[in-house]
């Protein structure tokens, strides 16, 4: 067999589509027949002798002439086509990451109309009892508060009727300690109820880091991970199960991981110890749940009517603590740096609010909530919608 390319005169390897060749000049074939585009034209007047590309670039339009005068020929030319389309794998066909593979197409209806209705005759109803005429806006307020149950259980299941019995609790506790508010009963039934259907849910936050922090005295870590939700009962995340099935499409953790990201525990371990810390009196107490709750609604109602008048509240509600922290027993205490602990808790209850509100957008969006309800508006920033 020949030993020298019949294109290059470098040493050949063998016979390459109908010549001997190296392997270069095989390859430069096979590109040159595959090739879509145009070659350039030779610029030496296709005069070109030098393909071994030792000194210069070979010109490759003489080289492809020269590979066919020597007989090369694209007949046994094997062409693999490439398959560029993506995988039709399971997340592509749904359109979803793996996350999501369990989503499902069924939504589960909620109707609270029969709370709403409830929380109605409460505010219609006023407080169970009359009020001193001399008692400030949070000591009034103090007499709402309940007191958690001395055999609160631990549940080895949390599923939809706890979390129903949650709500409910939640949302009829905070009606009646609005009635304590003089204030607020003075606004229009139909304001009251929603200004209510707006700060509920955020009425019960602090509530519950308050009764946490009482249940593991203070010593909320890795060994002792449980949440106070409910006067009757409470949660531990390492023993308690979820059931979330009718709620969301996927598991807790996904679901929890999704909404809190890695952090939960940290921010639940710092709110839980500044919260004990404190030690808070029940007129501490009524004042940081109703400053958060206003805030929060004057927020949220921006620009009308309604956030003038939290912010009517919010002044109330700071004369009054003032007031108490005047008083002979705090005259030797440092009162202002207190205020500015129980402010930044809030702050910070206000800012993760405002995190969970844009995941829960986008959880929505990807059909990650599967919950509707009668009365969407109650749910704003809850979590669930």
């Amino acid at each position: 067999m020949q030993k020298y390319c019949e294109i290059c005169k470098l040493p050949a390897h063998g016979s390459h589509f109908g010549a001997v060749t190296c392997r270069a000049c095989a390859a430069f074939f096979r590109r040159a027949i595959l090739a879509k585009r145009i070659r350039k034209s030779c610029k030496l007047n296709n005069d070109c002798s030098d393909f071994r590309g030792l000194k210069t670039p070979p010109c490759k339009s003489c080289r492809m002439r020269k590979c066919v005068q020597a007989g090369m020929i694209s007949d046994n030319l094997q062409v693999q086509k490439i398959d560029n389309k993506i995988p039709q794998s399971v997340e592509v066909c749904l359109g979803r990451p793996n996350i999501l593979l369990l989503s499902k197409s069924e939504r589960t209806f909620v109707d609270v109309n029969y709370l709403v209705k409830q929380g109605l005759e409460i505010l219609n109803f006023g407080s169970p009892s009359p009020l001193h005429p001399g008692k400030s806006h949070l000591e009034k307020m103090t007499l709402a508060i309940s007191k958690p149950s001395r055999t609160c259980k631990k549940l080895l299941l949390a599923n939809r009727d706890h979390t129903t019995q949650i709500w409910e609790t939640d949302f009829l506790s905070a009606a009646k300690f609005f009635t304590h508010f003089d204030s607020f009963m003075e606004l229009p039934p139909g304001m009251q109820m929603q200004l209510l259907q707006a700060i509920w849910h955020i009425w019960s936050r602090v509530l519950k880091v308050v009764n946490t922090a009482k249940l593991c005295n203070g010593k909320w870590d890795n060994n002792q991970r449980v949440l106070h939700v409910h006067d009757d009962f409470y949660v531990d995340l390492d023993d308690t199960k979820f059931d979330v099935s009718w709620i969301v499409s996927c598991s807790f953790e996904q679901v929890k991981y999704f909404l809190f990201g890695d952090s939960l525990n940290d921010k639940i371990e710092e709110g839980v110890n500044a919260i004990h810390k404190l030690n808070l009196s029940e007129i501490e107490l009524s004042f940081m749940m109703a400053q958060l709750c206003f805030e929060y609604a004057e927020n949220r109602f921006s620009g009308t009517e309604i956030a003038g008048i939290c912010e009517r509240f919010q002044a109330i509600l700071a004369d009054d603590i003032h007031k108490y922290y005047t008083r002979e027993s705090w005259k030797d205490k440092n009162y202002a740096g207190r205020l500015a602990q129980i402010l930044k808790i809030n702050r910070e209850i206000q800012r993760t609010i405002r995190q969970l509100r844009d995941r829960t957008h986008v959880a929505r969006t990807l059909d990650i909530l599967t919950v509707d309800f009668s009365h969407p508006e109650m749910f704003i920033d809850s979590g669930c919608k």
